[in-house]
């Protein structure tokens, strides 16, 4: 049996992260680890798909503790809001749940934030972009350019993801994200998640090397799932305890 197309799209795109983005990758290891030896913690955020990839980086068996998942659903789960326009998925073009979601997690001035959306155009992302630049946070962007660029893309008012950042990490998706063409009208074969991942996890090798370089121990989970997981995490939780997110099972 011939190996899959998406098989050879994914192993071009880690290339092509491999080879133009890890420039991008050690500039935002640098924020964020000037960010967790400051006291502060890495604020994530994005909507739809793009969740997969700050999902990545928050509460997970070898993940950095001081990492925050913000999301919509925290509107519902520590806002109290009606769940019922979350469901709708064009929820995420709605203007002023940035600020919102903003208020709730209430930041700290030392924290910086990585924003994920593959478009880059959405009301949520650029409002939460535009909220953290206008509070001097850091900013990085994981983004598709070519998506933002794209003629095609769906018109929307002012600046895009990647106009708003400090760092921005392109994650070499196509326009629409589907890279695989099965016929004319047919695209399958999403990319973004793929290679966010992939951004996440050398992003978080990157800032753990620059805190040892630091003479920092790198705050790291420990699997929940080894017996020695539990007490290991204690201190740590203890440390960023009311700064940080739970992550629901």
């Amino acid at each position: 049996m011939p190996e899959p197309a998406y098989a050879n799209i994914a192993r071009t795109a880690l290339e092509q992260i491999l080879a133009t983005q890890l420039g991008a990758i050690e500039s935002a290891a640098t924020l964020v680890a000037d960010t967790i030896a400051a006291g502060g913690v890495l604020q994530t955020f994005g909507t739809g798909h793009s969740r997969i990839v700050t999902l990545e980086l928050a509460a997970r068996a070898g993940g950095l503790v001081p990492v925050s998942m913000l999301a919509v659903k925290d509107l519902v789960m520590f806002g109290g809001a009606d769940p019922g326009p979350i469901l709708d998925p064009t929820y995420e073009r709605e203007s002023g749940l940035a600020e919102r979601i903003y208020e709730l997690a209430a930041p700290a001035t030392q924290d910086a934030f990585l924003i994920v959306s593959n478009s880059g155009i959405n009301a949520a992302v650029t409002e939460m972009a535009a909220l953290a630049r206008a509070r001097a946070h850091p900013i990085i962007a994981v983004t598709s350019l070519a998506h933002t660029r794209s003629a095609g893309a769906r018109t929307t008012q002012g600046a895009h993801l990647a106009d708003l950042a400090d760092v921005v990490i392109d994650n070499q998706a196509p326009a629409g994200d589907a890279a695989l063409e099965i016929t004319p009208e047919v695209r399958i074969g999403a990319i973004s998640s793929f290679t966010g991942v992939l951004i996440a996890q050398l992003l978080t090798e990157l800032v753990c090397r620059r805190l040892l370089e630091r003479g920092i121990n790198p705050p790291v989970y420990t699997s929940a799932n080894l017996a020695s997981g539990d007490a290991r995490n204690a201190d740590l939780l203890e440390r960023y305890h009311g700064r940080i997110r739970p992550i629901e099972p």
